[in-house]
């Protein structure tokens, strides 16, 4: 339910900024000899990067050794407002709100050990035949961005992110782990010991609708001595709506 709240917010700002994309057509002004005089039309910057979809796969940093991944696609979504110092500046500033969903295809489960009361990396063991093995992590953040955007299009993105950790969860299906008994196939939120908040950089370097995008997440995922100190950094492309 949280995470389809977030999304109705995002889009209802989303639609209320759309508004705001609009040219200033020139207006013929007339002199006292019957000649026409065109006022120029002040060009109207139409991507400002108000709305932005990040695709990226995921690295993570501080997972044992033994733990293969492979591909592990994200995205995160954010909806800002692109703020002008001065109104011919390259400078600007954005401030918003968004989210991101990270992911983990791996050869081992993340459970709590109870008795060591500590998150550990368990392998699948040989054998095991599986369908999916899927680590999900979502935050919802707010995003602080230091903007350059040349008049040519090319444009540089400096960035700041805090944010609360809103889900933590792992999907298995497949054989029993035990190999006993049938299949499992099930979602477990037994994530403890995890961080409440998040605190990411990143940067965007692109030209007019698309960018090259970075992130790196500052604060490790797992509470110190709780757990692995879990690093995730994303590579990806950004994409600008408006």
């Amino acid at each position: 339910m949280k995470r389809w709240c977030a999304f109705i917010v995002l889009f209802l700002f989303c639609f209320s900024q759309g508004a705001e994309a609009q040219n200033i057509l020139a207006k013929p002004k007339k002199k006292s000899d019957s000649s026409t005089v065109v006022i120029p039309t002040e060009r109207i910057e139409i991507v400002r990067d108000r709305l932005m979809v990040d695709i990226f796969h995921s690295f993570w940093f501080g997972v044992p050794s033994q733990v293969k991944d492979n591909f592990n696609p994200g995205f995160n979504v954010s909806v800002m407002w692109d703020f002008h110092e001065k109104k011919n500046t390259p400078f600007s500033f954005g401030l918003g709100i968004g989210m991101s969903y990270h992911t983990q295809f791996s050869n081992a489960l993340f459970q709590y050990d109870s008795i060591a009361d500590l998150m550990r990396y368990n392998l699948i063991p040989d054998g095991i035949d599986y369908k999916l093995n899927r680590l999900t992590y979502i935050n919802c953040h707010i995003p602080l961005e230091f903007r350059y955007r040349a008049n040519n299009g090319l444009k540089f993105t400096l960035g700041l992110r805090l944010g609360l950790i809103a889900e933590i969860s792992q999907r298995y299906k497949g054989d029993n782990i035990l190999n006993i008994g049938d299949e499992q196939n099930f979602k477990s939120f037994e994530i403890s010991n995890k961080q409440k908040y998040n605190f990411d950089v990143f940067l965007r370097f692109g030209w007019k609708y698309v960018s090259f995008y970075y992130s790196y997440q500052v604060n490790s995922l797992i509470e110190d001595g709780k757990g692995p100190k879990i690093h995730p950094m994303s590579l990806g492309i950004t994409i600008s709506l408006f």
